[in-house]
């Protein structure tokens, strides 16, 4: 199973794996605090990405299409969590609130949940 939280919400047991998937590491907030499994970069936006998208220099639309292609080069990685998310709970962290549409952890959870149909 995946799930998406935000990092300034609560821990939970329930949570089960931590992963921060955020470009930036979230600024007060120690690793104690946020009580992860591991810390992902590499899975949030190209610096260049987020800043067109920060700066409104791209829609949602092209935002997605263009994450979608960065995350291509990270397949084997997001087949990795596909794995652990069979046969566990993921909870993939990130600054923005759980009510924001336009977060990349959302576009993330449907890659991995998608590998993990493809998953044996």
């Amino acid at each position: 199973m995946v799930k998406t939280k935000s990092v300034y919400d609560l821990v939970e047991e329930s949570d089960g794996e931590r992963i921060l998937v955020t470009r930036y590491w979230p600024r007060g907030l120690s690793k104690e605090r946020l009580r992860l499994t591991e810390y992902r970069k590499e899975l949030a936006p190209s610096v260049e990405l987020l800043k067109h998208w920060k700066s409104q220099q791209i829609s949602w639309d092209e935002y997605q299409m263009r994450y979608h292609k960065e995350m291509l080069e990270r397949h084997e990685t997001v087949k990795r969590l596909a794995e652990r998310a069979k046969h566990g709970t993921i909870t993939l962290l990130c600054f923005e609130r759980e009510d924001n549409p336009c977060c990349h952890r959302d576009l993330l959870k449907r890659l991995i949940e998608n590998e993990e149909r493809n998953v044996e």
